[in-house]
This record gives C-alpha cells, sequence and structure tokens, in this order.
C-alpha cells in the first residue's frame, strides 16, 4: 500500500541525512542473499517521514552494490512522438468504452464503492469510464485531499534512486516505465480488479477507524509491528488480488535475485514491505530455491 497511498516526493537532499535516534530498539527488515562472493542486499520498506531508516548498514551496503533494483521506474523517456504513443497507450488502457466501472465490480464492492464516492464528493460519472485499478487512484486522490497528513513523507525509494543517480550506480526496475506498470494493472481480471478496489477500501475503513496508527505506520523502520494484519486480510478476503500481487510478483523478484547471484557481484533490492512478509515472500521464496539468507 505504501506508495499508492501518499503522494511521492523526489526532491529529497540527501546531505545531512539524519541519522538513526539513540535508543532504537530495532532496525528495518533487511537481508543479505549470498552464493560464492555474489551478495544481494534486500529491504522491505514502508512509510517515512525522515531518513531514519537509512542505518549505516543499510547505507553501507548500498555503497557496496554495483546495482540498485526498484518496484518502478520513472515515466517514459525517448522523443516526444515515443511519449505520447506511450500517454496515449495508457489512457486507452484506464478506461473501458465497452460498460462501466460499476459493472465491473463485484456487487458488494460496487455498493461499497458508491457509498465511499459520495462520502468524497466524488460525482460516479466523473470515473464512470474507469477500469477499477485506475478508479482505485481516483479514490485514493479523494480521500486523502480532505484530510491533511500529519507528516510529509519521505519516499524511501526514490531517497536511495537518488543517492544510487549520484553514485553512477545502475538502476533497475521491476516495471521499468509507468507504461509497463499501466500494462501490468491493466492486465488483471475483472475479479483481480474488483479485489484491488475492495482491498482499498477495507484499508480507507482501517484508516478512519484510526487502525493505522503511528506504530503501524513506522514500525518497520525498527522492525516492528509488521503489517501481516494487511497481508492476511488480502491473503484470505482476496485472494485473486493476493496472487497476482504477492505469489506472482515476489517469484518474478526471486528468479531475478537468483540471476544476480550467478554474476558474483553485489546488488541492492529495495521494495515496498508486504513483499518481504508472510508465506509467499521474497526471502520464503529464495530459500525453497536453495538461496542461502541471513538477516542483517
Amino acid at each position: 500500500m505504501r506508495s499508492a497511498l501518499t503522494a511521492v516526493m523526489l526532491g529529497l537532499l540527501i546531505e545531512g541525512v539524519a541519522a538513526a535516534p539513540p535508543g532504537r530498539i530495532g532496525s528495518p527488515p533487511f537481508w543479505v542473499a549470498t552464493r560464492g562472493e555474489a551478495r544481494v542486499f534486500i529491504l522491505g520498506f514502508g512509510e517515512s517521514r525522515d531518513t531514519s531508516w537509512l542505518t549505516p548498514a543499510v547505507r553501507n551496503a548500498l555503497d557496496q552494490s554495483s546495482e540498485l533494483w526498484l518496484e518502478t521506474g520513472a515515466p517514459e523517456t525517448g522523443d516526444s512522438a515515443a511519449r505520447q504513443a506511450a500517454s496515449t497507450r495508457m489512457a486507452r488502457l484506464a478506461h473501458d468504452s465497452t460498460r462501466s466501472l460499476f459493472d465491473a465490480l463485484e456487487p458488494p464492492v460496487r455498493k461499497r464503492t458508491l457509498a465511499y464516492l459520495a462520502e468524497l464528493g466524488i460525482d460516479p460519472d466523473s470515473v464512470r469510464t474507469l477500469r477499477p485499478w485506475r478508479a482505485y487512484y481516483a479514490i485514493v486522490s479523494g480521500f486523502y485531499s480532505r484530510r491533511k497528513m500529519a507528516y510529509d513523507p519521505v519516499p524511501v525509494d526514490g531517497t536511495l534512486e537518488r543517492m544510487a543517480r549520484t553514485a553512477g550506480k545502475t538502476i533497475g526496475y521491476e516495471f521499468p516505465t509507468r507504461d509497463a506498470f499501466v500494462t501490468f494493472m491493466a492486465g488483471m481480471s475483472d475479479l483481480e480488479q474488483s479485489q484491488y478496489i475492495e482491498w482499498l477500501l477495507d484499508f480507507l475503513d482501517d484508516y478512519k477507524a484510526g487502525l493505522n496508527g503511528e506504530d503501524e505506520t513506522f514500525g518497520w523502520i525498527e522492525g516492528r509491528n509488521p503489517p501481516l494484519r494487511s497481508l492476511d486480510r488480502m491473503r484470505t478476503r482476496t485472494p485473486a488480488l493476493y496472487q497476482v500481487m504477492q505469489p506472482r510478483r515476489n517469484l518474478w523478484w526471486a528468479r531475478k535475485i537468483d540471476q544476480l547471484l550467478t554474476t558474483g557481484g553485489t546488488y541492492f533490492v529495495a521494495v515496498g514491505q508486504l513483499h518481504v512478509l508472510g508465506p509467499d515472500g521474497i526471502p520464503q521464496q529464495l530459500e525453497q530455491r536453495g538461496v542461502r539468507l541471513r538477516k542483517d
């Protein structure tokens, strides 16, 4: 849920990075996979309002790595024609001219979505042509436009990316461009997209009930309070979505890390913390492939 629910701030200056506070009780979820001389560091991260997660171990691991791997890359580059083509394609994948958003949703999700739209003051006609995956972000935007966040987000992936670029490191992505991410999202089935909305509404219900508090949001920085409730709910209440977002994507990462370990080099992988948790998390999938892991 991390980056989907907050504004991304890419203008962070790395100079003067905050040190880990004294008396902290733990460190972020952080592993190293090894094979021979090869190493892949794996950081699972969540929301952050500062850089206290950038411990000496994390910083040193990035310094030692020749490549940084993240989930999603930058907007399309290239000439104006290529960018326009990508923009047109993404717009096409965001809309459905054959039926409405509400026809695409499962009946209970449709009812909850309409109630949320009314609560947020969003005209149903303004989202009627959106496919569910795209309507998710319209609902997120409407929800947070009515609630001032208590902190300014400092995105972990954006911070690491800036540091890597400054150091001249190569950066790889699961989804190299926004177009690639949109194509993945639009490729989900009707049921998976409906469950994507359902999972969001469950999260927003928790937010309104005060269940996503300070420790829930920032506990990962000290290795506390991982969001297992959210992950378990995805697995049990929205199992089709779970298969797409967890086993399927985590298998991609496990294969990528396994491949990197064949090169003899050192690499750094940073992913949202849900991808390193649970029975289908990246560490578990690596262990099933016989990859040696230790927690740093």
